[in-house]
């Protein structure tokens, strides 16, 4: 039987502490932090900064737009599709390809899920909460057992 790994149990953590804190801080769902802990759950500490600094920057770029975009239109099926492009565009130009797919789809919540909140509170929200879930993530990564790299020494390198 296959043992349970240290990114498996470290995750569990993570997504445990995004359900305590969000709960703790009032928000009614700790849906976003969860996937973004999730996601962001790498294998070192430096992939998974890496990685949740792209979602920021995606998850910024979806919001802002996303905000400006459903003040003008909300739920326009032209508008949404003019967002994603423009969101393309500006990731691909600005050489954020990694944010790409994240700003899209946070943009997408915003344009098609916003019920009855205003755009800039339901965008504010999905940004915090998504914040919450990258740092969760990072910090158990760093701070439970977290992974080592050997160095290989030039010594162990020369004797080879």
């Amino acid at each position: 039987m296959k043992r349970i790994g240290m990114r498996n149990m470290k995750t569990g953590i993570a997504v445990f502490l995004c359900i305590v804190i969000s709960r703790l801080l009032g928000f009614k769902s700790p849906f976003y932090s969860c996937i973004a802990a999730v996601i962001c759950m790498q294998s070192t500490v430096e992939t998974s900064f890496e990685v949740g600094k792209n979602r920021m920057i995606g998850t910024a770029m979806g919001t802002f737009i996303g905000i400006c975009f459903s003040y003008i239109a909300p739920n326009s099926i032209i508008f949404t599709c003019m967002g994603v492009s423009l969101i393309i565009y500006i990731c691909d130009s600005l050489h954020k390809n990694k944010s790409i797919s994240i700003s899209c789809i946070v943009f997408i919540a915003i344009m098609t899920n916003l019920n009855d909140k205003s755009p800039l509170e339901y965008g504010t929200f999905r940004f915090i909460e998504t914040a919450l879930g990258i740092i969760i993530a990072v910090l158990v990564n760093k701070y439970i057992c977290p992974y080592k790299e050997e160095k290989i020494s030039e010594d162990k390198i020369l004797k080879k």
